[in-house]
């Protein structure tokens, strides 16, 4: 097999023998990288653009789900903790606050009512809680309330009482509320922030403290426990909704 170019004389031109490996073509020896310059496999910097396919072993081993990138859901019995709602800036909205708490409710009580006021409501450790949530100025909070007593007027003892419980209470605050001559305990959360784990100590610290305050101000004050009184009265009651009025918005927040 010949070649022929322009001005040189016709050279011949053999093809390599496939079976002599000797005679196989090579790049030239200054094509070629030196070994000692070519980077070990090991020691190459990673490439940035790249990403591991789904489904690889690093995906699985993250605990993730190979068709949507998301933690794999844990086997659980009974209700489950809710996911946070959709946030809109720095705060939830209380409307779409409203539905957490109610599914964070549930993992903790199995259950609970929904008085005429749209308030959850409950008996726990032998005291009737009410859980609210409203929007402030700050955001939305969430309002733990529980009503120890009835029927018993405000005097200087009844309010140094109560006021010197406050001072030494870790969870929440007694309040009076002359409308109708109640003995109310409160405590309010800052719905942007809200979980389970706390959600939960505050309904059990709310509960427990009026449970075992209420026949104390009965004996030393008059009156009657909020247990006493007929169901629909229970069912009457409404707390407080947040103080809007400072510029600050945080009256309502303790």
């Amino acid at each position: 097999m010949t070649t022929d170019a322009p001005g040189d004389e016709p050279r011949p031109v053999q093809d390599p023998d496939p079976a002599d490996p000797a005679d196989a073509p090579t790049a030239p020896a200054e094509d070629r990288e030196p070994a000692e310059d070519r980077e070990p496999a090991g020691d190459r910097e990673p490439d940035p653009e790249r990403t591991d396919p789904v489904g690889s072993a690093g995906t699985a081993a993250a605990g993730r789900s190979p068709s949507s990138g998301a933690l794999a859901p844990s086997n659980r019995s009974g209700p489950s903790i809710p996911p946070p709602p959709r946030r809109t800036g720095v705060f939830v909205d209380a409307e779409e606050l409203r539905p957490h708490v109610g599914g964070l409710l549930r993992v903790i009580l199995g259950g609970y009512e929904v008085d005429a006021f749209g308030n959850y409501t409950f008996t726990h450790d032998g005291a009737r809680i009410f859980v609210t949530v409203a929007a402030t100025p700050i955001g939305p909070q969430i309002g733990v309330f529980s009503v120890t007593n009835l029927e018993v007027s405000l005097t200087p003892e009844l309010a140094e009482f109560l006021l010197q419980r406050n001072h030494t209470m870790a969870f929440g605050a007694f309040s009076y509320d002359a409308a109708n001559r109640a003995v109310w305990l409160r405590h309010t959360l800052l719905g942007s922030t809200i979980d389970l784990p706390e959600l939960q100590a505050a309904v059990a610290a709310v509960s427990s403290t009026a449970a075992g305050v209420d026949e104390t101000i009965q004996e030393r004050f008059g009156g009657r426990t909020f247990q006493q009184a007929p169901d629909e009265v229970q069912r009457q009651m409404e707390p407080p909704e947040p103080d809007t009025s400072s510029p600050a918005g945080v009256t309502g927040y303790l």
